[in-house]
């Protein structure tokens, strides 16, 4: 009990230490830290996590000074998610990715709890206008061609399945794509033109996971998951950023950008001209004033 006093007790203050008003725990970064590891005051201070939240807490919780912390994983978010509803803590807040939560109904009902709309931050990011936003400030040329529409729209097709399949999955602690390295086994990365998903990989992997496409897609059509806000994180970025460099190179004649600056400007674009209306604003909106923001 006094480990807990203790553990509560410093949670509660450590805001004080910053001098702001709210500790934000997030995921992101390159290390994961375990709980004791992140009371013994170990982060991450810059990650695409930091940067997409920092912007949703200024829309929302504009009068508050917070900290925000990246400590990478999110089992040891979800563990901090616990110390702060058994301690009644209310100077720290988490907030953390979706995945499959809302679909499996996990997702943790608590005023200092936070989810993002989709799958993670970079599915609420990453679409067909933000793709076309970075490409134009890269370029400095507005696109007047419709070569990304028609290849969102393809890749959208063409990995609902695996989408589908990987939701299905989850409900066994398992996946589709893989979380570490190699999830992009099923795109043409090297495309003539501009990149493609390989619908024999998908099949192949389908196979290899001992499902069938009927389960997956009755899970899919069950839960009416839709295929971008749904799609592994990681995958519909890197995606995304082969679509921009491509598109650069083969339309432009431009040299390869940085992934993580690509990354950068995919947030900011988001929220400078793709935020402020539709399903995810009043989702994060809501989520807000439900927890008395």
């Amino acid at each position: 009990m006094s480990s807990f006093r203790r553990t509560n007790s410093g949670l509660n203050n450590q805001h004080l230490f910053y001098d702001v008003d709210l500790i934000v725990f997030l995921e992101g970064g390159k290390t994961s830290y375990n709980k004791t590891q992140v009371y013994a005051g170990n982060y991450s201070k810059e990650t695409e996590d930091i940067i997409f939240w920092k912007n949703i807490f200024s829309k929302f919780k504009s009068g508050k000074k917070i900290k925000f912390k990246s400590v990478g994983s999110k089992t040891t978010i979800k563990e901090i998610a616990v110390d702060i509803i058994d301690g009644k803590i209310t100077t720290v807040m988490v907030a953390m990715d979706n995945e499959f939560d809302e679909i499996l109904n996990q997702r943790i009902n608590h005023p200092n709890v936070y989810y993002t709309y989709g799958y993670s931050w970079e599915n609420d990011v990453w679409n067909q206008n933000v793709i076309k936003s970075v490409i134009e400030e890269l370029t400095a040329i507005k696109i007047d061609n419709s070569d990304i529409e028609a290849n969102m729209t393809e890749f959208v097709s063409k990995i609902k399945l695996a989408v589908y399949s990987d939701a299905y999955l989850s409900k066994y602690n398992s996946s589709f794509f893989p979380r570490q390295t190699g999830y992009m086994f099923c795109v043409e990365c090297n495309p003539i033109d501009l990149p493609s998903i390989k619908d024999a990989e998908i099949e192949k992997k389908i196979v290899e996971k001992g499902i069938t496409k009927r389960k997956a897609t009755l899970f899919g059509n069950r839960y009416s998951i839709d295929t971008l806000k749904f799609c592994f994180g990681h995958f519909l970025s890197d995606y995304s950023c082969q679509l921009i460099t491509h598109y650069i190179k083969k339309r432009h004649s431009l040299s390869n950008i940085p992934r993580d600056i690509i990354y950068r400007m995919g947030i900011k674009k988001y929220f400078e001209k793709h935020f402020d209306n539709g399903a995810i604003y009043d989702f994060y909106e809501q989520q807000f004033k439900k927890n008395g923001a």
